[in-house]
Protein backbone atom coordinates (compact mmCIF):
# COMPACT_ATOMS: atom_id res chain seq x y z
CA UNK A 1 0.00 0.00 0.00
CA UNK A 2 1.25 3.37 -0.83
CA UNK A 3 0.93 6.20 2.04
CA UNK A 4 -0.90 8.94 0.71
CA UNK A 5 1.84 11.16 2.23
CA UNK A 6 5.06 11.91 0.79
CA UNK A 7 8.40 10.58 2.46
CA UNK A 8 10.51 12.90 3.38
CA UNK A 9 14.55 11.77 4.44
CA UNK A 10 16.51 14.35 5.92
CA UNK A 11 20.70 14.40 5.68
CA UNK A 12 22.60 15.82 7.88
CA UNK A 13 26.26 15.77 9.23
CA UNK A 14 28.84 17.86 10.55
CA UNK A 15 31.04 19.78 7.13
CA UNK A 16 32.97 17.67 5.32
CA UNK A 17 31.30 14.23 6.22
CA UNK A 18 29.93 13.23 3.21
CA UNK A 19 26.29 14.44 2.92
CA UNK A 20 26.77 15.49 -1.02
CA UNK A 21 28.50 12.02 -1.84
CA UNK A 22 25.48 10.06 -0.32
CA UNK A 23 22.83 12.69 -1.55
CA UNK A 24 24.27 11.71 -5.07
CA UNK A 25 23.97 7.97 -4.70
CA UNK A 26 20.54 8.26 -3.48
CA UNK A 27 19.55 10.47 -6.26
CA UNK A 28 21.22 7.77 -8.81
CA UNK A 29 19.61 4.92 -6.90
CA UNK A 30 16.06 6.75 -6.79
CA UNK A 31 16.17 7.27 -10.45
CA UNK A 32 12.33 6.96 -11.93
CA UNK A 33 10.40 7.85 -9.23
CA UNK A 34 9.15 11.02 -8.57
CA UNK A 35 11.83 12.87 -5.82
CA UNK A 36 12.81 15.81 -5.06
CA UNK A 37 16.05 16.92 -3.27
CA UNK A 38 16.51 20.20 -1.18
CA UNK A 39 20.04 21.53 -0.44
CA UNK A 40 21.07 24.14 1.96
CA UNK A 41 24.59 25.24 2.01
CA UNK A 42 26.52 27.37 4.34
CA UNK A 43 27.91 30.54 2.51
CA UNK A 44 27.47 33.00 -0.41
CA UNK A 45 27.50 29.49 -2.99
CA UNK A 46 25.24 26.65 -2.66
CA UNK A 47 28.14 24.70 -4.42
CA UNK A 48 26.12 21.38 -3.35
CA UNK A 49 23.06 22.53 -5.09
CA UNK A 50 25.44 23.02 -8.08
CA UNK A 51 27.31 19.42 -7.84
CA UNK A 52 23.91 17.69 -7.02
CA UNK A 53 21.94 19.82 -10.06
CA UNK A 54 24.64 17.46 -12.59
CA UNK A 55 22.22 14.46 -11.26
CA UNK A 56 19.12 16.04 -11.00
CA UNK A 57 16.73 18.87 -12.60
CA UNK A 58 14.93 18.12 -9.36
CA UNK A 59 16.87 20.11 -6.89
CA UNK A 60 15.60 23.38 -5.15
CA UNK A 61 18.22 26.11 -3.34
CA UNK A 62 18.27 27.53 0.15
CA UNK A 63 21.24 29.00 0.60
CA UNK A 64 23.64 31.61 2.33
CA UNK A 65 22.17 30.46 6.27
CA UNK A 66 21.51 27.77 8.23
CA UNK A 67 18.45 25.93 7.18
CA UNK A 68 17.56 25.27 11.12
CA UNK A 69 17.62 29.17 11.80
CA UNK A 70 17.44 31.85 9.33
CA UNK A 71 16.07 30.10 6.54
CA UNK A 72 13.28 28.07 8.31
CA UNK A 73 10.56 29.91 6.92
CA UNK A 74 12.27 29.32 3.37
CA UNK A 75 11.88 26.15 3.85
CA UNK A 76 8.06 25.87 5.18
CA UNK A 77 7.27 27.64 2.04
CA UNK A 78 9.47 25.80 0.07
CA UNK A 79 7.65 22.36 1.60
CA UNK A 80 4.31 23.91 1.21
CA UNK A 81 5.06 24.45 -2.16
CA UNK A 82 6.35 20.93 -3.33
CA UNK A 83 3.57 19.19 -1.38
CA UNK A 84 1.10 21.07 -4.18
CA UNK A 85 2.86 19.70 -7.06
CA UNK A 86 1.19 17.30 -9.64
CA UNK A 87 2.07 14.39 -10.26
CA UNK A 88 2.56 14.30 -6.70
CA UNK A 89 5.93 13.95 -5.01
CA UNK A 90 6.81 10.08 -3.75
CA UNK A 91 9.77 11.47 -2.02
CA UNK A 92 11.84 14.61 -0.48
CA UNK A 93 15.28 14.59 0.42
CA UNK A 94 16.85 17.46 2.85
CA UNK A 95 20.30 17.98 3.19
CA UNK A 96 20.98 20.20 5.54
CA UNK A 97 24.48 22.41 6.07
CA UNK A 98 26.79 21.10 8.19
CA UNK A 99 26.35 23.74 10.99
CA UNK A 100 22.76 22.49 11.24
CA UNK A 101 20.76 20.99 14.00
CA UNK A 102 18.69 18.14 11.82
CA UNK A 103 16.31 17.72 15.02
CA UNK A 104 14.86 21.25 14.12
CA UNK A 105 13.95 20.41 10.71
CA UNK A 106 12.25 17.48 12.47
CA UNK A 107 10.15 19.81 14.20
CA UNK A 108 9.59 22.05 11.08
CA UNK A 109 8.06 18.99 9.38
CA UNK A 110 5.44 18.21 12.39
CA UNK A 111 4.06 21.68 11.92
CA UNK A 112 0.14 21.55 10.90
CA UNK A 113 0.66 22.64 7.49
CA UNK A 114 2.67 19.95 6.39
CA UNK A 115 2.33 17.08 9.12
CA UNK A 116 -1.05 15.61 6.57
CA UNK A 117 1.00 15.93 3.39
CA UNK A 118 4.48 14.66 4.46
CA UNK A 119 6.00 11.75 6.85
CA UNK A 120 9.55 12.15 7.85
CA UNK A 121 10.39 8.60 7.42
CA UNK A 122 14.17 8.66 8.63
CA UNK A 123 16.97 10.85 9.58
CA UNK A 124 20.24 9.65 8.41
CA UNK A 125 23.91 11.46 10.21
CA UNK A 126 26.90 10.82 8.22
CA UNK A 127 29.92 10.44 10.52
CA UNK A 128 33.60 11.49 9.39
CA UNK A 129 35.32 8.59 11.25
CA UNK A 130 38.53 10.49 10.70
CA UNK A 131 37.47 13.98 12.41
CA UNK A 132 34.13 13.49 14.79
CA UNK A 133 36.22 12.63 18.05
CA UNK A 134 39.24 15.44 17.17
CA UNK A 135 35.93 18.09 17.43
CA UNK A 136 36.16 19.99 20.79
CA UNK A 137 33.60 22.46 22.38
CA UNK A 138 30.39 23.51 21.15
CA UNK A 139 31.42 22.15 17.44
CA UNK A 140 31.63 18.92 19.29
CA UNK A 141 28.58 19.57 20.53
CA UNK A 142 26.66 20.15 17.34
CA UNK A 143 28.00 17.10 15.81
CA UNK A 144 26.98 15.38 18.98
CA UNK A 145 23.20 16.90 18.50
CA UNK A 146 23.49 15.40 14.94
CA UNK A 147 23.98 12.26 15.67
CA UNK A 148 21.72 11.98 18.43
CA UNK A 149 18.89 13.07 16.02
CA UNK A 150 19.37 10.63 13.55
CA UNK A 151 17.50 7.54 13.02
CA UNK A 152 20.56 5.77 11.29
CA UNK A 153 24.45 6.55 11.45
CA UNK A 154 26.52 6.60 8.43
CA UNK A 155 29.51 6.08 9.77
CA UNK A 156 31.76 7.54 6.10
CA UNK A 157 35.20 7.42 5.53
CA UNK A 158 36.42 4.05 6.97
CA UNK A 159 39.19 3.07 4.85
CA UNK A 160 41.18 5.90 6.29
CA UNK A 161 41.30 5.10 10.39
CA UNK A 162 42.52 1.62 11.60
CA UNK A 163 40.53 -0.49 13.54
CA UNK A 164 41.09 0.65 17.05
CA UNK A 165 40.38 4.14 16.07
CA UNK A 166 37.20 2.42 14.73
CA UNK A 167 36.62 1.01 17.53
CA UNK A 168 37.08 3.79 19.74
CA UNK A 169 34.38 5.75 17.61
CA UNK A 170 32.22 2.80 17.86
CA UNK A 171 32.20 3.32 21.73
CA UNK A 172 31.80 7.21 21.40
CA UNK A 173 28.55 6.69 19.05
CA UNK A 174 27.28 3.70 21.56
CA UNK A 175 23.81 1.68 20.38
CA UNK A 176 21.56 4.62 20.46
CA UNK A 177 20.81 3.93 16.48
CA UNK A 178 21.77 1.56 13.74
CA UNK A 179 25.04 2.33 12.47
CA UNK A 180 26.23 1.61 9.20
CA UNK A 181 29.99 1.77 8.30
CA UNK A 182 30.75 3.08 4.49
CA UNK A 183 33.82 3.93 2.33
CA UNK A 184 32.54 7.08 0.15
CA UNK A 185 29.41 7.14 1.77
CA UNK A 186 27.45 3.84 0.26
CA UNK A 187 24.49 3.17 1.45
CA UNK A 188 22.60 0.28 0.58
CA UNK A 189 19.08 0.22 -1.01
CA UNK A 190 17.08 -1.26 1.50
CA UNK A 191 18.40 1.25 4.46
CA UNK A 192 16.48 3.53 3.11
CA UNK A 193 14.40 3.17 -0.49
CA UNK A 194 12.10 0.76 0.68
CA UNK A 195 8.70 1.82 -1.19
CA UNK A 196 6.84 -1.03 -0.46
CA UNK A 197 6.77 -0.72 3.27
CA UNK A 198 4.22 2.03 4.69
CA UNK A 199 5.55 4.50 6.78
CA UNK A 200 5.56 4.52 10.29
CA UNK A 201 4.91 7.65 12.50
CA UNK A 202 8.72 8.86 13.76
CA UNK A 203 8.74 10.56 17.15
CA UNK A 204 9.73 13.86 17.86
CA UNK A 205 12.83 13.42 20.09
CA UNK A 206 14.00 16.41 22.52
CA UNK A 207 15.85 18.87 21.07
CA UNK A 208 19.53 19.42 21.81
CA UNK A 209 20.39 22.50 23.29
CA UNK A 210 23.83 23.61 21.02
CA UNK A 211 23.98 27.23 21.81
CA UNK A 212 21.64 30.09 21.97
CA UNK A 213 20.33 31.83 18.62
CA UNK A 214 21.22 31.12 15.28
CA UNK A 215 24.20 28.57 15.57
CA UNK A 216 25.52 29.37 12.03
CA UNK A 217 27.03 32.10 13.70
CA UNK A 218 29.48 29.68 15.47
CA UNK A 219 31.56 29.50 12.14
CA UNK A 220 32.65 32.55 9.43
CA UNK A 221 32.60 32.02 5.64
CA UNK A 222 34.52 33.81 2.81
CA UNK A 223 34.12 33.52 -0.89
CA UNK A 224 37.19 33.84 -3.50
CA UNK A 225 36.79 33.86 -6.77
CA UNK A 226 38.98 34.33 -9.69
CA UNK A 227 38.90 34.53 -13.63
CA UNK A 228 43.15 32.86 -13.13
CA UNK A 229 43.64 29.24 -14.14
CA UNK A 230 45.42 27.74 -11.03
CA UNK A 231 47.90 25.12 -10.56
CA UNK A 232 47.25 21.84 -9.92
CA UNK A 233 49.78 20.53 -7.95
CA UNK A 234 50.16 23.96 -6.72
CA UNK A 235 46.84 23.83 -4.96
CA UNK A 236 47.11 20.55 -3.90
CA UNK A 237 49.94 21.55 -1.63
CA UNK A 238 48.52 25.11 -0.58
CA UNK A 239 45.19 22.95 0.52
CA UNK A 240 47.17 20.60 2.73
CA UNK A 241 49.29 23.29 5.10
CA UNK A 242 45.99 25.16 5.53
CA UNK A 243 45.17 25.87 9.06
CA UNK A 244 43.13 23.77 11.32
CA UNK A 245 40.66 26.72 12.03
CA UNK A 246 39.51 25.93 8.50
CA UNK A 247 36.76 23.08 8.38
CA UNK A 248 35.74 22.90 4.97
CA UNK A 249 36.53 24.59 1.21
CA UNK A 250 34.50 23.67 -1.59
CA UNK A 251 33.76 24.72 -4.71
CA UNK A 252 34.37 25.43 -8.55
CA UNK A 253 38.37 25.76 -9.51
CA UNK A 254 39.47 26.10 -13.26
CA UNK A 255 43.04 24.06 -13.80
CA UNK A 256 45.46 25.17 -15.64
CA UNK A 257 46.15 21.68 -16.87
CA UNK A 258 43.59 20.87 -19.28
CA UNK A 259 41.99 24.38 -19.06
CA UNK A 260 39.14 22.27 -17.15
CA UNK A 261 36.67 23.45 -14.31
CA UNK A 262 36.60 20.54 -11.23
CA UNK A 263 34.69 20.47 -8.18
CA UNK A 264 36.63 20.63 -5.10
CA UNK A 265 35.85 19.05 -2.02
CA UNK A 266 38.56 19.39 0.77
CA UNK A 267 38.64 18.61 4.39
CA UNK A 268 41.56 17.89 7.08
CA UNK A 269 44.32 17.47 4.35
CA UNK A 270 42.40 15.37 1.70
CA UNK A 271 41.22 17.18 -1.40
CA UNK A 272 39.23 15.54 -4.05
CA UNK A 273 38.84 17.16 -7.69
CA UNK A 274 35.90 15.74 -9.75
CA UNK A 275 35.44 17.17 -13.36
CA UNK A 276 32.34 19.29 -14.14
CA UNK A 277 30.28 18.19 -16.81
CA UNK A 278 28.74 21.35 -17.83
CA UNK A 279 31.15 23.06 -19.92
CA UNK A 280 29.89 26.44 -19.34
CA UNK A 281 30.99 26.80 -15.72
CA UNK A 282 34.63 26.32 -17.01
CA UNK A 283 35.00 30.26 -16.69
CA UNK A 284 35.49 31.36 -13.23
CA UNK A 285 37.16 29.64 -9.99
CA UNK A 286 34.59 29.69 -6.50
CA UNK A 287 35.95 28.66 -3.81
CA UNK A 288 33.85 28.69 -0.05
CA UNK A 289 35.36 28.70 3.06
CA UNK A 290 33.72 28.00 5.99
CA UNK A 291 36.27 28.46 9.56
CA UNK A 292 35.52 28.47 13.06
CA UNK A 293 34.06 31.82 14.58
CA UNK A 294 36.20 34.82 14.62
CA UNK A 295 38.85 33.40 11.73
CA UNK A 296 41.01 36.18 10.90
CA UNK A 297 43.01 34.68 8.44
CA UNK A 298 41.22 35.31 5.23
CA UNK A 299 43.90 37.84 3.79
CA UNK A 300 46.52 35.32 4.00
CA UNK A 301 44.71 32.56 2.48
CA UNK A 302 43.95 34.48 -0.39
CA UNK A 303 47.23 35.46 -0.75
CA UNK A 304 47.81 31.64 -0.91
CA UNK A 305 45.39 31.29 -3.66
CA UNK A 306 47.09 34.15 -5.52
CA UNK A 307 50.25 32.41 -5.23
CA UNK A 308 48.80 29.21 -7.40
CA UNK A 309 47.66 31.40 -9.73
CA UNK A 310 49.45 30.65 -13.34
CA UNK A 311 50.41 33.70 -14.64
CA UNK A 312 49.63 33.78 -18.84
CA UNK A 313 52.19 34.72 -20.92
CA UNK A 314 52.17 37.38 -23.26
CA UNK A 315 52.08 36.90 -26.79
Amino acid sequence: MTSPRIAVTVVSGFLGAGKTTLLNRMVRRAEGSRLAVIVNDFGELNIDAAIVSEVTDAVYSLQNGCICCTVQEDLLAQLGSLAQLEPRLERIVIECSGVSDPQRIVQTLAYPQLRSQMQLDMVITVVDATRHLQLEGEYARLARAQVAAADLLLLNKTDLVDEEQLQGLRNALGLRTRIHESVQAQLPDALWLDTDLELEPRAVKPLTRVSDGDHGEMFSSWLWQSDARLDADGLRGWLQALPSDVFRVKGLVVLAQGNKAHWLQHVGTRSQFLLATDEALAKTTRLVFIARRGFDGWDALGQGLEACVVKEVAA
